[in-house]
């Protein structure tokens, strides 16, 4: 590993503790693999561990939110080059597509998206730990420029870690507790005609469509690629699905699912604050709070004290006070009266 190498895989995790917002977080990342791989635009996301779906998406100079939808559906029916569940689960977590290869002649992302756009060449990478896909970063390169070579997939792959690494540092770097605010949740129902655009919404709907996206100002119009990731997934009509997004102001958890009586494929979306008892398997993954450790943690915001909760879980006072120092630890709190405020403010 040369030198370089070394010097951006430190530097990428470092990124985030820079970075306040989703897109200052995307313009550190790529301003740091730049260094390494080249590249004209980029799409970073942040995946909810429990749902797998998205909770976070910074982009510059990407795909347009138009071809969002198309992407996603692709990704879920596996009908281009490089599924990110596909790379995920291989040997190695990075996929290169692009002009002058053979399997290119056969992608319609290359043709039907990447082209119109004045894109030739795309790098994937999968941003994976412990067998959770936490995000992906898609890299974009215009079509006079060179495409990605063998060596830009290899020194990608050697980023991976320290990419996974800066999209956790950065959650954990917000609030643990729920969003909090008075107003009502939003619902908001999304049609599956062309542009799966807004069909109803209540008076706050469009209010915690935003909430979602704090620091990026979209069009009314943009609203729905916010949460189309739920939606679609929702229409898909297994049940309903749901995804918790960080935030500086706190969690939020969007619900998405289809509707009777109505259209066919009309979803509802519902928007609010995220409750304590979804919130804390979510934070348990982002901060690495392990099984046992956990347990101490829901009995703790029970308000049970200590030598209950030893008693309940048949351990020792001792251990329980350590499982609640490796806790502070790792969430950042002194004690347990912040930690319990924290999560229950």
């Amino acid at each position: 590993m040369t030198a370089q190498v070394e010097t951006v895989r430190r530097a990428v995790p470092e990124a985030a503790a820079s970075a306040s917002t989703v897109t200052e977080l995307g313009q550190e990342i790529s301003r740091q693999i730049g260094r390494l791989v080249p590249h004209d635009g980029y799409m970073l996301s942040g995946h909810d561990p429990s749902s797998f779906m998205g909770c976070f998406l910074a982009r510059e100079h990407a795909y347009d939110r138009q071809s969002l939808p198309r992407l996603l559906d692709d990704e879920f029916h596996g009908r281009d080059l490089h599924p990110f569940s596909q790379l995920a689960n291989g040997s190695s977590q990075v996929g290169v597509l692009g002009y002058g290869t053979a399997e290119g002649q056969h992608s319609a992302r290359l043709h039907d998206i990447m082209a119109p756009q004045g894109f030739a060449g795309e790098l994937r990478i999968a941003l994976v730990r412990d067998g959770i896909m936490w995000g992906t970063l898609i890299l974009l390169r215009e079509r006079n420029r060179p495409p990605f070579s063998p060596a830009d997939a290899l020194h990608a792959q050697l980023l991976v870690a320290p990419l996974t690494e800066a999209v956790k540092r950065f959650v954990r770097r917000l609030p643990l507790y729920p969003l909090r605010g008075a107003q009502a949740p939003g619902l908001v129902v999304f049609g599956s005609g062309s542009g799966n655009g807004i069909r109803a919404a209540t008076p706050t709907g469009h209010d915690w469509l935003r909430a979602c996206v704090p620091n990026l100002h979209i069009t009314d119009a943009e609203l729905p690629v916010v949460v189309w990731g739920t939606t679609y997934t929702a229409r898909l009509g297994d049940g309903p699905k749901q995804t918790l997004i960080p935030t500086p102001a706190g969690w939020i958890v969007v619900r998405g699912q289809l509707l009777t009586g109505g259209a066919a494929g009309d979803v509802a979306i519902t928007v609010q604050p995220a409750s304590v008892d979804l919130l804390l398997p979510v934070v348990a993954a982002w901060y690495g709070i392990t099984r046992r450790e956990r347990g101490v943690l829901e009995l703790a915001l029970e308000g049970l004290p200590a030598k209950q909760i030893a008693r309940r879980l048949s351990l020792s006072p001792h251990t329980v006070n350590d499982h609640f120092k490796a806790i502070y630890r790792k969430t950042g709190v002194t004690c347990r009266e912040e930690l319990i405020a924290g999560l229950c403010r």
